[in-house]
């Protein structure tokens, strides 16, 4: 949160999920997993939105 935080605070652009329960790398780990699909998801749906 403290990353996504240092980001706005220099004006760039980050879009903050908590995965409560996820472990760093959980969407490699467990790739089957219902919250990695969803984290996939998420950032693909959030780099889309920033690349237009």
């Amino acid at each position: 949160m403290a990353y996504a935080d240092t980001l706005w605070r220099s004006g760039g652009h980050a879009e903050l999920h908590v995965w409560p329960g996820a472990v760093h790398g959980f969407d490699t780990l467990a790739p089957d997993a219902a919250v990695s699909r969803a984290a996939v998801t998420a950032r693909q749906d959030w780099l889309r939105r920033l690349l237009g």
